[in-house]
């Protein structure tokens, strides 16, 4: 894995105070803007508009940056925010809630010290051989590095970030209070079913100990997969870790951007093993890495392996549900709009007994993502404009925010993972036999 170069030492504040501060601070901030931006539109003659000043672009950097040096539950609010609500969202503040999934800042070393020696005490250098300070990649929770223990092996070291498990549900609370209190949010988007599944998700990726054991689970999961050996996963290690510290075994590989030099038959192939994976994951296992991240994914150009390397967001679907899903998946893949209706009923996409405004879009934009499900041979990701049409048909949903009902959690991480591959087959152009992987695991 190359070292990331680019992240930013600053310290994580720890305490529930300090990190209620920075929020405090970030508001006043916001509020001081809107003083003296609106002074200046006074001053020029014309009235201003409070939604324009609070969407101007030193307001939504100030929420980015601010988010991001804080991490946890305030930076993965900001994720799950640009994630679920989509189009619904104004597109200045989407973009930069997106780059929260990229962006990160790291512990100063004095901190990343005190944070080892909490978890494996005082003389914890004395069983490696070396440690590296500076950390290969950083995310909202924590940050990772590599290590070799006396005994040769090489890890991957994952430490969690101070203070973020203790402040999940007042950061969650602070920050979507946040959005919502300054108008940066629409009035009209219920964040209430976001909130909870934000909150949920925190506390099971912070909890280490958990994703070890989701480790374990994957691999034997993986381990009937047709085509294990072409993946790459890390081994868990319970005896160096504890509730802040994941230990794993370190995989090695490029970053997942070094494909785009690759031939077109090796980009197809890997793209399409990804995608092949999912169906196994959904409709074999039920159990499926939700976050297709690039920096979830290592690509090793001499095995011709591709890399796993994060499973705190992995989650397991129940078989009702799976059904269910699967239903709703024919019926758009055969364009049959009523058996669709009544399946996303099932699964919980609008609200019972009440009349659904954005009904045909949502029906729409399902047809629409399935359209490769319908394509005979090589579907061409390359050559196709199925993101901005969906994304067309989903400004019809936002132009109607009123009809607009969340999906549960288990759909929008789902979707998550769907999107995320799409986006993974156009950025490498891949040309994909998407209806047949489907089939087989039909």
């Amino acid at each position: 894995m190359e070292q990331n170069r680019n992240l930013k030492e600053i310290a994580v504040p720890a305490s529930r105070a300090a990190r209620l501060g920075k929020l405090g601070s970030l508001a006043g901030r916001i509020a001081g803007n809107l003083l003296i931006d609106g002074g200046k539109e006074l001053a020029n003659g014309r009235k201003p508009k409070v939604k324009q000043l609070l969407l101007n672009e030193k307001n939504i950097q100030d929420l980015a940056d601010q988010l991001a040096t804080m991490r946890g539950a305030a930076m993965k609010a900001g994720q799950m925010l640009s994630m679920d609500t989509g189009s619904l969202l104004p597109p200045e503040l989407a973009a930069i809630l997106d780059r929260l999934r990229a962006d990160a800042v790291i512990m100063p070393s004095l901190q990343l010290i005190e944070v080892l020696e909490k978890n494996w005490g005082e003389q914890w250098q004395d069983q490696f051989e070396r440690f590296s300070f500076d950390p290969i990649a950083a995310a909202s929770i924590g940050q990772v590095h590599k290590a070799k223990t006396k005994s040769g092996l090489e890890l991957a070291v994952k430490i969690q970030y101070p203070g973020v498990k203790k402040s999940i549900d007042s950061d969650i609370d602070n920050v979507f209070s946040l959005l919502r209190m300054s108008g940066m949010v629409p009035k009209e988007v219920d964040l209430s079913p976001l909130v909870d599944e934000a909150r949920n998700q925190l506390k099971e990726e912070a909890d280490y100990y958990a994703e070890g054991q989701k480790i374990r689970e994957y691999s034997e999961h993986i381990n009937s997969f047709s085509k294990r050996e072409e993946l790459l996963l890390p081994e868990y290690y319970d005896s160096f870790s504890t509730e802040e510290i994941l230990c794993m075994s370190f995989v090695s590989g490029q970053s997942l951007e070094t494909l785009r030099y690759s031939s077109q038959e090796e980009r197809d192939r890997v793209i399409s093993l990804l995608m092949e994976l999912f169906f196994a994951e959904f409709l074999g296992y039920g159990c499926v890495q939700t976050d297709p991240n690039m920096a979830n994914y290592l690509y090793n150009a001499d095995s011709r392996q591709l890399a796993l390397l994060d499973f705190g967001a992995t989650r397991t679907f129940s078989s009702t549900f799976r059904a269910q899903y699967l239903n709703a998946l024919l019926a758009a893949s055969e364009s049959d709009r009523p058996r669709l209706g009544d399946a996303l009923y099932e699964l919980g996409f609008f609200n019972q007994g009440l009349e659904v405004k954005n009904l045909e879009p949502i029906l729409d934009i399902f047809i629409l993502a399935t359209e490769p499900l319908r394509s005979d041979g090589t579907y061409d990701f390359s050559g196709s404009d199925l993101s901005s049409r969906i994304k067309d048909k989903g400004m019809a949903i936002s132009s109607s925010p009123d009809a607009w009902h969340t999906p549960p959690p288990d759909v929008l991480f789902l979707h998550r993972k769907m999107a995320g591959l799409y986006m993974l087959a156009s950025r490498f152009n891949a040309r994909i036999d998407v209806r047949t992987l489907f089939q087989e695991y039909v």
